[in-house]
């Protein structure tokens, strides 16, 4: 949805949408204006906003059990505050700021906003990253400048005509996106003094993550295949994960449906057959791809595109 808003209570549905449950309240809503459109690229999604003063407020109420995600935002026109975890980030024009979708958090927008938040999982990302949440990342210090140019040129290439046409091209800057957020995030860590010391296993999971990530299109992929891409016994592979909680098997197919949803929800694969999305991702077996998107949704696969796409 990339049209101006004049309803605060359709913006709250927009804002929802594009990014979080959230509750919207406005001090002059017959004033109120504002626009949201969202790129999802893989496991991430950029969204550009533009708004008159309004507030959003995401309550433990409004928090579902999915994936984790960090959602870091530019601000590029106005300022904006945001609220969570008994911090308060105060951003300017060139600033940026992330907060976690997990915990509750307060945003409130400044006259003539305009920002790009950029939405990516929070795995690899490092255990202190929390301490970071809405805590201002100034505009020229450090990586942020870097981070806000990839992430405004990756936004302006989306905009342009023929973008489309490289997939590819579009997806690898997106994870470079992700990686350069997690390096920035051990930056300011360490500038802090709050950056841990490296954890048992903590590189080989990264590698571990970034192979299923990489691969997850092959069908064969399994504890198995990655254990031996990694030169590790499948026996230490699981250990390695236990670690966290996470089995091999299971994140492998999680990722897999997350990658489908996204397609699936995405206008611009609207007429790919979701047979195809499904092999596309390493699901084979269209019964059991069926099964998995019901058991996550509540709906079948062309019942979900359906839902997402009139959306």
């Amino acid at each position: 949805m990339d049209d101006e808003v004049r309803d605060i209570g359709v913006w709250q549905g927009a804002v929802t949408g594009a990014l979080l449950r959230f509750d919207v309240e406005c001090a002059r809503p017959e004033r109120f204006r504002g626009s949201v459109s969202r790129r999802r690229l893989g496991e991430t999604s950029l969204i550009a906003m533009s708004s008159r003063p309004h507030r959003a407020l995401r309550t433990a109420g409004h928090i579902e059990d999915h994936p984790p995600e960090y959602l870091l935002s530019v601000q590029l026109e106005g300022t904006a505050a945001f609220r969570q975890d008994g911090r308060l980030a105060r951003v300017a024009a060139g600033d940026m700021v992330f907060y976690d979708s997990t915990r509750p958090v307060e945003i409130t927008s400044g006259e003539d906003y305009r920002s790009l938040c950029f939405r990516f999982p929070t795995a690899g990302a490092g255990r202190r990253a929390g301490d970071l949440t809405a805590t201002t990342l100034p505009a020229a210090h450090g990586l942020t400048p870097a981070l806000a140019g990839l992430l405004t040129g990756l936004h302006e290439a989306l905009e342009a005509p023929g973008t489309g046409s490289r997939p590819d091209a579009v997806l690898a800057t997106a994870r470079h996106a992700t990686e350069l957020a997690r390096t920035l995030f051990d930056d300011e860590l360490a500038r802090r003094g709050l950056l841990d010391a490296p954890e048992p296993h903590a590189v080989l999971r990264e590698r571990i993550d970034r192979h299923i990530d990489e691969h997850l299109g092959e069908p064969d992929l399994s504890p198995r295949s990655v254990a031996a891409a990694l030169f590790v016994s499948t026996r230490h592979l699981h250990a390695v994960f236990a670690e966290d909680g996470r089995s091999v098997g299971r994140t492998i197919r999680e990722r897999r449906l997350r990658r489908c949803l996204d397609d699936l929800a995405d206008p611009a694969q609207a007429t790919t057959p979701v047979s195809a999305i499904a092999l596309r991702r390493g699901f084979p077996n269209a019964t059991r791809f069926g099964e998995l998107v019901k058991g996550a949704t509540g709906r079948t696969p062309v019942a979900y595109r359906r839902s997402m796409l009139r959306g």
